[in-house]
């Protein structure tokens, strides 16, 4: 304890980021945020509240889909599901994770079919993300269960990058495979390929202030591809909050996004 206090004094620039961060958290107002996230929503021809409230509905039938760190992209599917303005009748899902995010789709848009898919479980990617290494086969038959609740929902064990010769459209495409480079980028673009004129994309977890990136998660990858994109006039997208919580929202460099993508 001692050695720590000895540190802080040594180094005061540790003293100041702390005290920023401390400054940054106490003037957040999530009120603020919610705010502009409705305007958001607004600008994109949808409802945040309706969609919120659909989600509530739907997912308090489904216990094991209640989660702490649920998130805003949750909240846009289900607005995306009850507007008029859209049809979606395919799916496309890059990163089955768990696959209770592909069982809310199925529950949102009950009359589509979703393609999800996932590196194979042998893949060391696949293996040692998030420390699944020690509970793999448990972590696989947790998800292979859920899989098996909707018969709409199909799982396919492939490297999002051979979606390159892939032929099939979509409505509706979620990346949320590696955030970095280059498996990102290649995952936008192959979507743009697989893209109907009028669908969407949505991408996971942007980052656009970050300075230290990775390949798999915490990576600018995301922005700087459809930044690139839009600049020659390929997409439009806009950014929402991922989450509006003060713990999660707070900091305006660690701050992450769900990136919403149309072509022009």
């Amino acid at each position: 304890m001692i050695k720590k206090i000895i540190k802080l004094f040594l180094n005061p620039w540790i003293i100041i980021k702390k005290i920023h961060i401390l400054f940054e958290k106490k003037r957040y107002n999530e009120n603020i945020f919610l705010d502009k996230q409705n305007k958001i929503f607004s600008e994109l021809n949808l409802s945040r509240k309706e969609g919120y409230e659909n989600y509530q509905k739907i997912i308090s039938n489904y216990a094991f889909l209640s989660d702490e760190m649920s998130s805003e992209h949750q909240v846009f599917f289900s607005s995306l599901s009850i507007s008029e303005d859209f049809d979606i009748k395919d799916i496309l899902e890059i990163g089955t994770w768990d696959a209770k995010n592909a069982f809310l789709l199925s529950l949102l848009f009950k009359s589509s079919n979703i393609d999800t898919i996932d590196l194979k479980k042998d893949h060391e990617v696949f293996t040692d993300f998030y420390n699944r290494s020690h509970k793999l086969d448990k972590f696989i038959r947790g998800r292979d269960e859920i899989i098996q609740k909707e018969k709409r929902i199909n799982f396919q064990e492939l490297n999002s990058l051979r979606l390159y010769n892939h032929q099939k459209k979509y409505d509706l495409i979620w990346i949320d495979g590696a955030h970095g480079y280059p498996v990102v980028c290649m995952d936008i673009v192959n979507s743009l390929k697989l893209l109907n004129s009028n669908g969407v994309i949505m991408c996971d977890d942007v980052f656009i202030n970050k300075i230290k990136s990775d390949r798999i998660y915490q990576s600018t990858a995301t922005f700087e591809t459809l930044q690139e994109l839009k600049n020659e006039n390929i997409i439009d997208y806009k950014l929402i909050y991922k989450r509006l919580n003060k713990e999660n929202n707070f900091s305006e460099k660690n701050r992450k996004y769900v990136a919403v993508v149309s072509l022009k």
